[in-house]
């Protein structure tokens, strides 16, 4: 009797479950003109199809989950973390593999790289004799390029605001090369998102940038009006006083979410009994159903528990920090 050999998730996709909660080259700059918010749930919910598309082979699926998610990057409106970029620009370079442009495959693969160097696929994930191992393992020695700061040139962050290059916050005028980047401007206040740029290598936006000297000259003066005006003014901002009110709806939808994670872990434990019986099976029919079964279950365990942690950063974000103010803005 034949034995089927059982592919089980790997414990680095619940990792990243877990962080989800906390995800042509241009020659210039690129703002986003969105016509529509790509919500952190949305994202979420993407990152999940893709996981099981790539896992499932499914080429259909990984292209036009991957061509929504690339598009929508830029249009996220709320503070994410690094490691939810990593992990959307290795499913969007699987995306372009699986098209046949290896070359912006490669691209969105060295961006993944710098935030998560030491990545490897899952045999769950991807077979171990599966070109896309090939490439991802290629360009990881190139991923660990030093960023190319802009001579000559000093960041103009407006007031009120952070700049944030792939999630992570940027303090001086550089990045990689050979790869595409997507920056975003944080309000303070709120972590909201004001404008996004998908930039290529340290391609910057110019309204970002200003003279090394002039900033040289302002510090070595201590003219404090100078530098103030070096910086760009809130000018898509208003900050409106207002009553300080908790929004009904946070606390339930934490606790909602809290539910459904353990949920979550209940259905992931019950693939264990499922997994012994397939271990125990003596027929092949049997070994068939019980691995359906239990990848059934894996497979819904983590798609719960993403679930449940997007209603829970929901309810976390619900209000944003800065509950006393409202912002609006154009984007």
């Amino acid at each position: 009797m034949r034995r089927l050999r059982l592919p089980r998730r790997s414990l680095r996709n619940a990792a990243c479950a877990v962080a989800f909660l906390l995800a042509a080259t241009v020659a210039t700059p690129a703002w986003a003109d969105c016509q529509r918010t790509y919500t952190s749930q949305e994202l979420v919910a993407d990152l999940s199809v893709m996981t099981v598309a790539l896992r499932d082979a499914d080429k259909n699926t990984l292209t036009t989950t991957g061509g929504r998610m690339e598009v929508g990057l830029a249009c996220i409106r709320t503070k994410v973390p690094a490691q939810v970029f990593a992990n959307a620009y290795r499913f969007i370079g699987a995306s372009y593999f699986m098209r046949g442009d290896e070359e912006k495959a490669r691209s969105w693969f060295r961006s993944f790289l710098e935030l998560s160097p030491t990545y490897e696929w899952d045999v769950g994930e991807v077979p171990l004799d599966h070109p896309l191992r090939r490439v991802l393992d290629e360009e990881r020695e190139g991923a660990a390029s030093e960023p190319v700061r802009l001579e000559g040139k000093a960041l103009n962050v407006p007031a009120g605001s952070s700049l944030l290059l792939d999630g992570r916050k940027l303090t001086q005028p550089e990045a990689t090369l050979n790869r595409l980047h997507l920056l975003q401007v944080i309000a303070d206040s709120d972590s909201s998102v004001r404008q996004a740029f998908l930039v290529s290598g340290n391609a910057l936006p110019e309204q970002y940038l200003r003279s090394a000297d002039q900033v040289a000259v302002a510090a070595a003066s201590g003219d404090k009006k100078t530098d103030k005006a070096n910086h760009q003014p809130n000018y898509d901002l208003s900050v409106v006083k207002v009553q300080r009110v908790r929004p009904a709806a946070k606390t339930p939808l934490m606790l909602s979410g809290a539910v459904i994670a353990l949920g979550a872990a209940g259905i992931y434990g019950a693939s264990f009994a499922t997994h012994g019986k397939f271990e125990a099976a003596s027929t092949t029919a049997d070994l068939e159903k019980y691995q359906r079964l239990t990848n059934t279950l894996v497979i819904a365990s983590g798609s719960t528990l993403l679930v449940g942690l997007g209603v829970e950063y929901a309810g976390i974000m619900l209000g944003g920090h800065g509950p006393g103010f409202t912002l609006r803005g154009r984007f």
